[in-house]
Formats: C-alpha cells, sequence, structure tokens
C-alpha cells in the first residue's frame, strides 16, 4: 500500500466515523458533520479530530478489521470533543486527548469483540462512555487542566424547538442550536424515516417524563433527548426494516433510554459524573437482545448488516417479493409435471390448527382426477407417479409398509401413512406422506438433494385418494406443529389464470403448479474479473463505450461494477440471475442493464414474470427517481412485466419489459438480447427523451495473481442486430 492509499484509508474511515456518530453509514455524511463540528466550535472539533485519529491508529494496533476502525474513531472522537468542550486547550487538555484516544480505540476493539462474542451486540459507545467517565473523574485532579467557562448557547427558535434541536446538536457534544440544525438537515438528506422515528423517540420520551412529574433539574445535564433519540433511531431504523413494530419499539427505547438518564443522572449525581450516553447503549441492547430472540420479530432486525432504514426496507420488499418471507422455508417441487393443489394452507378437512401449513398435490385431466370410474387406485392419474426430494437435507426417519387404502376410505390409525422425513440444517423437518407401501427407496442416514428419488404417490394412511403430502414441521415426530414454507421456482395457474412465474409461492387450494426445471439463461455469467464491453450510441449519436464487470467484495458476495462505479450485488443460481442494492455513482447504462436484466429466470420454460418490487430510483431519467426518494415509502418501487422468447434468427433470447411506477405513471420500456455463453448482448432503452443502444463488443478477464488478463471480440461469433 502507497502512502497516498494509507492517507486515502485513514480519510475516509475517519469520515465514516464522524458519520456513525449521527448512526450515518457512509462517509459522504460523516464530511459535512466533521466540518460542521470544526466551524461550530474550532478548538473543540480539533481535539475530535485528534481523538478520532489518535483512536484509529489504536485501534489498527490492537488490530482492528476494516468495519471494526470506523467505530474507533468514533469513540475518539467523541472523547476529544467531549475534552474540548469541557477543558481549554493546552498540554492537558492535549494530554487527555491522547490518553482518550488510546483507551477508546483498544476498547472499541476489545470491548466489541466481547460484545459480539458474549451476547452478540454492536459494541456501540459504550467505550466513550467508560472512558469519558474515566477522563472527568481524573479530570478534577490534575492542575494542569483548565475548565472552559460556560457560554450559553445562542437562542434560535425559542425555547421548546431549541431544546429538540439541542438534542441532536449533542450528538457532537454542542448545545448549539444550529449544531443540532445542521445534523437534522444531514440526517434528512440522508433519510427521512430517520427524522420521523426521531421525532417518534423523542416525543415519546417527553411525554413521558413530563406525564411522571420528572423535575427539571433533575433532568439537566441528563442528555435524555439525546439518548431517547439515539435510541430510537438505533432500534426503528438502523438495525430495523420499517414497520409499525418497529416503530413501536423504537418509541418504548426511546422511554427506557429518558426513563434510564433521569435513574442514572441521580445515582452519579454525588460523584459529578453524568450518563453520557450510558442510557442510549442500555436500552438499545435490551429491546435489541429480546426482539432478536423472538421467532415473531427476529426477521425484522438485521445486526449484520446495518444499513439507512429506506435501503433496509428496499431489500426487505424484493426479498420478499423474490424468495418469500424469511420466516418461510424455500421447498422445490416435490415432483415432475403439472400437478393441482387438491388442499392448501388452512385447508377446510385436515390443514388446520397447528398442521395449517401443508399442501397436497394431484393431478387433474379436465378437472378430474381419475379415469374410468375411479374405482381403483390405478384409475388416479397420480398413482405411481415419483415423489421427488424437494431440499438438501438427510434422511431422518422412514415408513414404509402401511398398506393403500381403497379410493374413498381412510386409514386414521396411522395417519401419515408411509412417509419420509428429512432434517434440514437449520434444525427443521420435511415430511413427505401417503407413499406406495415397499416404494420408499432411500434410508435413514441418506443424504439427499432436491430432484431426488424418494418413493411413489400412492393412497396410504388419512388419504381418500391418491396425493402428495408436504409440509414443514418444527419436531422431528410426524405429526409435530407445522411452519410456513413456500415452493421455489415454480409455474403457477390459479384458478381462472394463466400460468406465471414465481419464485416464491404458497399456490391456493385447485392452483396447478410446475416446477420450472433449471436452466442456463444468463444475462452476465458471474466470474471474479469477468466482463462484458459495450459500445454506446445515444439517439444514434456515439458515445463513450461502457463496461460492466464482476468482483468480490470485503465480504465474499459477488458484485456487478460498472465503468463509472455504479455497482450491485448479484447472484446467479440454478434458478435465477439475480441483482440487488444498486449502490455507487449516477449511471444511466447500469440502470438500463438492471431494469432489462437484473431478474432473469435461468428456465427456458419460463416465458413471462412479473415483479411488484423494482426500485423506482432505477427508472433513468423524469420524476421517478427524485419522487422514490422524496416520497417514500408510496412511490418507491415499480411493477416490471418481462416477456421473452426464443429468436432462430439471432440464436437468443428476446427478452423485453415495461416497468411502471404506479403513483405517477412513469413508464420505462427494456429490450436485450441474451446469447448463450456471452450473455446481454444488446441492449435498448429510453433516459428520458434520450434513446440508448448498448452492442457487446468484446468480453474481458481483469488479471490477477496467477490470472492474465485478455479480452475477446464478440463479434466475429454471433449476429448481433437491433432488436424492434
Amino acid at each position: 500500500m502507497t502512502w497516498r492509499q494509507y492517507l486515502f484509508r485513514i480519510a475516509e474511515e475517519t469520515a465514516r466515523g464522524y458519520g456513525w456518530v449521527s448512526l450515518l453509514p457512509s462517509w459522504r455524511f460523516g464530511v459535512p458533520l466533521g466540518l460542521m463540528t470544526l466551524l461550530i466550535d474550532p478548538w473543540s472539533g480539533l481535539h475530535g479530530l485528534a481523538g478520532g485519529l489518535i483512536a484509529w491508529h489504536a485501534g489498527e494496533l490492537a488490530g482492528a478489521g476494516e468495519e471494526e476502525r470506523p467505530i474507533c474513531v468514533f469513540n475518539g472522537l467523541l472523547v476529544g470533543l467531549f475534552i474540548g468542550q469541557v477543558w481549554t486547550s493546552g498540554f492537558g487538555s492535549a494530554g487527555m486527548v491522547a490518553m482518550g484516544g488510546v483507551l477508546s480505540g483498544w476498547l472499541t476493539v476489545v470491548l466489541g469483540r466481547l460484545a459480539w462474542t458474549l451476547v452478540q451486540m454492536p459494541v456501540l459507545s459504550l467505550p466513550f462512555t467508560l472512558v469519558v467517565m474515566l477522563t472527568g473523574a481524573a479530570g478534577g485532579s490534575l492542575s494542569a487542566l483548565q475548565h472552559r467557562p460556560y457560554v450559553a448557547p445562542v437562542a434560535l427558535f425559542g425555547d421548546a424547538v431549541d431544546r429538540f434541536l439541542s438534542a441532536f446538536g449533542n450528538f457532537y457534544f454542542s448545545s448549539e442550536p444550529l449544531a443540532g440544525l445542521c445534523v437534522l438537515t444531514v440526517l434528512l438528506l440522508a433519510s427521512r424515516y430517520y427524522v420521523a422515528i426521531a421525532l417518534l423517540g423523542y416525543g415519546t420520551a417527553q411525554l413521558w417524563l413530563q406525564s411522571m412529574g420528572a423535575a427539571p433539574e433533575h433532568l439537566a445535564g441528563t442528555a435524555w433527548g439525546t439518548n431517547a433519540v439515539l435510541a430510537a433511531m438505533l432500534v426503528g431504523g438502523l438495525f430495523a426494516r420499517p414497520s409499525g413494530s418497529t416503530a413501536l419499539l423504537a418509541a418504548l427505547t426511546a422511554g427506557i433510554a429518558a426513563w434510564l438518564s433521569l435513574a442514572l443522572g441521580r445515582i452519579l449525581a454525588p460523584s459529578h459524573l453524568l450518563p453520557y450516553s450510558a442510557p442510549f447503549v442500555a436500552a438499545s441492547w435490551l429491546v435489541l437482545y429480546a426482539a432478536v430472540r423472538n421467532a415473531r420479530l427476529t426477521t425484522a432486525f438485521n445486526l449484520l448488516l446495518p444499513d439507512l432504514p429506506e435501503r433496509s426496507h428496499e431489500r426487505a420488499r424484493i426479498s420478499m417479493g423474490r424468495v418469500g418471507s424469511p420466516a418461510s422455508v424455500p421447498l422445490a417441487a416435490p415432483f415432475l409435471g403439472t400437478w393441482t393443489i387438491l388442499q392448501g394452507f388452512a385447508g377446510a378437512h385436515t390443514h388446520r390448527g397447528s398442521w395449517r401449513h401443508a399442501l397436497d398435490f394431484i393431478i387433474t385431466r379436465d378437472g378430474q382426477s381419475f379415469i374410468n370410474q375411479g374405482s381403483a387406485l390405478a384409475d388416479f392419474l397420480c398413482y405411481g407417479q415419483p415423489v421427488l426430494s424437494p431440499v438438501h437435507g438427510q434422511v431422518w426417519r422412514v415408513v414404509n409398509d402401511v398398506p393403500d387404502n381403497p379410493p374413498g376410505t381412510v386409514n386414521a390409525a396411522a395417519n401419515w401413512g408411509n412417509c419420509v422425513v428429512i432434517r434440514l440444517a437449520d434444525g427443521k423437518w420435511v415430511v413427505l406422506a401417503h407413499l406406495i407401501p415397499g416404494s420408499v427407496a432411500v434410508t435413514p442416514g441418506d443424504w439427499l438433494k432436491p430432484g431426488d428419488y424418494l418413493g411413489t404417490c400412492g393412497n396410504s394412511g388419512r388419504s381418500p385418494q391418491p396425493h402428495i403430502h408436504l409440509h414443514v414441521q418444527s419436531g422431528d415426530d410426524p405429526g409435530a406443529p407445522t411452519v410456513p414454507f413456500h415452493l421455489a421456482s415454480v409455474l403457477v395457474a390459479e384458478t381462472g389464470s394463466p400460468a406465471s412465474y414465481l419464485l416464491a409461492a404458497t399456490p391456493n387450494e385447485g392452483a396447478t403448479v410446475s416446477p420450472a426445471s433449471a436452466g442456463d439463461i444468463r444475462p452476465f455469467y458471474l466470474l471474479a474479473g469477468r466482463g462484458i464491453r459495450y459500445t454506446v450510441t445515444r439517439d444514434g449519436a456515439p458515445a463513450a463505450d461502457w463496461s460492466l464487470h464482476c468482483e468480490v467484495d470485503r465480504s465474499g458476495r459477488l458484485m456487478l461494477v460498472s465503468s463509472a462505479g455504479a455497482r450491485c450485488l448479484a447472484e446467479s443460481t440454478w434458478a435465477t440471475f439475480s441483482c440487488h442494492e444498486r449502490s455507487g455513482t449516477s449511471d444511466p447504462c447500469f440502470d438500463l442493464w438492471l431494469l432489462a436484466c437484473g431478474f432473469t429466470p435461468a428456465s427456458g420454460e419460463v416465458d413471462h414474470w412479473r415483479e411488484e418490487f423494482t426500485p423506482a430510483r432505477l427508472l433513468p431519467g423524469g420524476s421517478a427517481p427524485w419522487s422514490a426518494r422524496l416520497l417514500w415509502p408510496f412511490a418507491a418501487f415499480a411493477v416490471s412485466v418481462h416477456r421473452r422468447h426464443w429468436d432462430d434468427e439471432a440464436q437468443a433470447w428476446q427478452q423485453e419489459a415495461e416497468h411502471r411506477q404506479r403513483l405517477f405513471g412513469v413508464t420505462r420500456r427494456t429490450s436485450a438480447l441474451l446469447v448463450p455463453e456471452f450473455g446481454c448482448t444488446h441492449l435498448e432503452g429510453e433516459v428520458g427523451s434520450v434513446r440508448y443502444v448498448l452492442e457487446a463488443a468484446s468480453t474481458f478477464q481483469q488479471a490477477d495473481v496467477g490470472v492474465p488478463a485478455w479480452e475477446e471480440p464478440i463479434g466475429g461469433h454471433i449476429s448481433l442486430r437491433r432488436l424492434v
């Protein structure tokens, strides 16, 4: 690493530390907030900057990783800001900043790892609180330190509004309403939801304290408002996807933080100490620890990937639309061909109560499940058909000796009949029941993958007609309570509607279901360093070339990165090619590419599909991007309708789509050509009133250790043409 790269890394991570003080996970927000501390109170701001830089180096010395060092900066700069506010500048304050910066950096690493190991909670500002209490206690015994005279903050809007703004200014140890206004402005630019949840937290805490008759003199100096606002933003915003339940938890956390501020303020008063951010840390830990261990709430929180609430909301809605609820287990269809749902979730017959999450499948022809008179088992269309494993797992239990019932009768004594119980890696069990006796071809201990043969469809157990029963349960004994699941990558036709492709489906009774076979239709082949270079025209005029390549991020995830610096996460499975979490610079070519190809089923059986949660910010040009931000969540998404067919002339898949933002009716159309072995070689779309055409010119490989760079023209291999 060169010295310039080293300095750039320090600068970026220091800016991220300033952003983290306001729970903003980006250096772009940290820069104006850092400048604010330097402009409003230069001496205090310089102390904070020095404390942050010292903490960064202390964390580096202690082996802090890339994600830990900005947290070291965050705690160190708060210590420095505190020292700059309390004592006048001089040798004594400089020495205290140096000591406080080192301690806060080391404590961030040590306590952070202990907190995550022991209780799986982030360290937050706990190191700052400990160091600043020690600093305050020691400061009274050091003659080199001189207290700064108190200067009352300048009034701006009146007592009530100024107190509210000071709660934000106190993030950076400034009670000036102007500082709070600066912080609030940056928060408003970053996330409107943050500001809403902050107002909710502050109002809840104030209402609680006033209703309980809290003495103003006892609240003075406790920073109850700051603790309440931070606690609400953290629990309801940074670590949670926006919802009614997380907003209520945010309000509860704010109330707890305010109560702890009052209590700890009284406890620490005899020692001439303040609670600082201890109420915020304690309240946040308490609520988060309880919430993430509650089965009904845990999927609403994400401690590993904190982000702005709008981005968390987008990620959650895309995930729900594409892969189903995180609390639902994905299963492949356990059969071949097209089957009909005999009984769905919460069905009228046996799928009730604790067994409500279950599906029964039969085969029908012209609305009938049998031929002839249906008096023999062999008359039923699904009888004897293969039953396949829907999951990766281990065979846990097998029953293979229960006789089949004559049509119309049941064996209630052996409810599940012949069945296979499969253990999943997450501790759940999948049950497939009512198989033909003697047909089960697996034994306990066998390892399975989706599509492996299990046995044949029969009529054993509580089964009046041959069918496959499928459910997921919480225990290993057949009959344990069921849990939600969904079918992955299937073609579903609800009663009276044409078949549609769904990556996550819980079909209703009467719907027909068929698995979408694995395929290899890819707009991009995800290999680290591999890329495609395109020539670009805008309204027929040549523009600069544009390229797309694959990188591996710090977490080991694959990312698509454009030559303009735009990026997104990408996944490629047997079922789909999928992109999400668009970030980086503005790039209309990248947005068009994502609209056209960002969600592409791999199976050739899929000729049309619909996506309800396309981020409207991807619709380039016009009002969609700014309205998606200003009118979130009402204008946050667009609906995309895709169609494709095989083009014999081009020997490629032609894929067309219409993307419509419902609130304003903004519509964009894209058209792409997907060539086997190469991916998307031709793309057309509009940005505002300008028509873009991208033609693939070459594929390339970026150099890496042991991997030489190369670039190969595409034009000689395929026939490229303009799409109509």
